[in-house]
């Protein structure tokens, strides 16, 4: 797979994508292009992310954010105390994740989980790859990570982000209809409750879910 995020690209069908960063506790359904979203660099100078959407709205407090980023060779992630993390390769192949707790690999459209109290490396050959980045603050928000070949029905969590990963999908509830997913294009969803029904187009397609729950005490 290739991911194209420079210039314009073709948006999800009946939403308006975003171009910036997802924050805000009401009800709500937006839609994102990952082609639109602004470069930022790392916390620690050593790489470039696309934030997709974070929450709460309250920027200096941050629960959870859900990001994209490029890796073109060597890098150190950030450290992010008091966070976890799941990592999702999105290119063929792996990735090597090293820490002083040992080694992860991370393969394409596998889930890995780490401590963002880690330091983590990696060393990569010549091409960049791209990486989706989920964080939650461990005393705050729990994230499940997930990858869809086939049709499935989501309950939306608390706050639910769907990607098309590879492929197109289409979506409907009781409130959308007739909504497709463009590669590298996706939906989020805050405090809504009606399920949705996804289905790929054809062959290969990959759909990527993340439910972000706020604890259960909090």
């Amino acid at each position: 797979m290739t991911l194209h995020l420079s210039g314009a690209s073709t948006s999800s069908t009946n939403g308006k994508a975003s171009s910036h960063p997802v924050t805000g506790s009401q009800p709500a359904v937006r839609f994102f292009n990952c082609a639109s979203l602004v470069p930022e660099p790392w916390a620690n100078g050593g790489g470039v992310t696309r934030t997709i959407a974070r929450g709460p709205e309250d920027d200096t407090s941050v629960h959870w954010r859900v990001s994209l980023a490029t890796l073109s060779g060597a890098a150190r992630f950030s450290q992010f105390p008091g966070f976890d993390r799941t990592l999702v390769l999105l290119d063929d192949g792996s990735v090597d994740l090293h820490s002083q707790d040992g080694q992860l690999i991370a393969r394409a459209g596998q889930p890995v989980q780490f401590s963002g109290d880690l330091h983590v490396w990696v060393t990569l050959a010549a091409r960049p790859v791209h990486v989706l980045n989920v964080m939650t603050r461990r005393d705050a928000c729990r994230a499940t990570v997930s990858i869809h070949t086939h049709s499935l029905r989501v309950t939306p969590a608390a706050s639910q982000l769907l990607l098309s990963v590879d492929g197109q999908w289409t979506l409907s509830s009781s409130l959308l209809r007739n909504v497709s997913l463009a590669p590298m294009n996706g939906i989020w969803l805050q405090k809504r409750h009606e399920a949705l029904d996804l289905s790929p187009l054809g062959p290969g397609a990959k759909l990527l879910s993340i439910a972000i729950e706020p604890l259960a005490d909090r």
